[in-house]
C-alpha cells in the first residue's frame, strides 16, 4: 500500500510540513482540523494540507493527524501572544504528530492483513 509506505519512509517530512502550516491551520474559529498528505505523481513531491470541519467526518487513509476543536492550543498557555508566534516544535507538537503517524501506521497495518 502506497500510503503506508509514505507514512513509514517520509515521516520526518510529514512532520516538518505539518509544523510549517500549523499557524495558518489553527487560526480562525474553533473546529476540527485533520492533516493529510498528497503526492505529485510526476515529481514525487509531498504536500501536507488540512481539512477544516465541524462534527464527524469520514477520513481517508492519507489523513494522519487531527486536532479537535477542544484541543486547539491557546498561545497564552505556551507564553506566546498569538498563534503565529508559536514554536510548535518547542511546544511538543512534533511528538504529537509523530505519535499520530505511528498510530495511523498501526491501524493501516491491521486492516491490510
Amino acid at each position: 500500500m502506497e500510503t503506508l509506505k509514505i507514512l513509514k519512509t517520509r515521516k520526518d517530512e510529514l512532520v516538518e510540513k505539518t509544523l510549517e502550516i500549523m499557524p495558518t491551520t489553527l487560526s480562525g474559529d474553533l473546529a476540527n482540523r485533520t492533516f493529510f498528505f498528497k503526492i505529485d505523481e510526476e515529481t514525487n513531491e509531498l504536500t501536507v494540507d488540512y481539512l477544516y470541519y465541524l462534527g464527524q467526518q469520514q477520513l481517508s487513509d492519507n489523513c494522519f493527524y487531527t486536532i479537535k476543536d477542544h484541543e486547539t492550543p491557546s498561545p497564552e498557555e505556551f507564553g506566546y501572544d498569538n498563534i503565529e508566534e508559536m514554536d510548535f516544535d518547542a511546544c511538543g507538537y512534533t511528538q504529537h504528530i509523530e505519535e499520530s503517524i505511528e498510530d495511523t501506521i498501526l491501524n493501516l497495518e491491521l486492516f491490510e492483513d
